[in-house]
């Protein structure tokens, strides 16, 4: 149950940390609204694959 609740709260905060650095970086020059998105979805490609080897990682040791 905790792994699932780690994934869960790792890929939200991923996807999260992602729409705000996207506004951050691109929201000028492309508009908040797609710029968030942007980066929610190269938030969740990067930060889920993070997410889920550093889980693996720490079952395994």
């Amino acid at each position: 149950m905790e792994l699932i609740l780690a994934l869960i709260l790792g890929i939200a905060a991923a996807i999260g940390a992602g729409a705000l650095s996207g506004i951050r970086i691109g929201g000028a020059e492309l508009g908040n609204e797609l710029a968030s998105y942007m980066g929610m979805l190269y938030g969740l490609i990067a930060g889920g694959a993070a997410v889920v080897i550093g889980l693996i990682l720490v079952t395994v040791i």
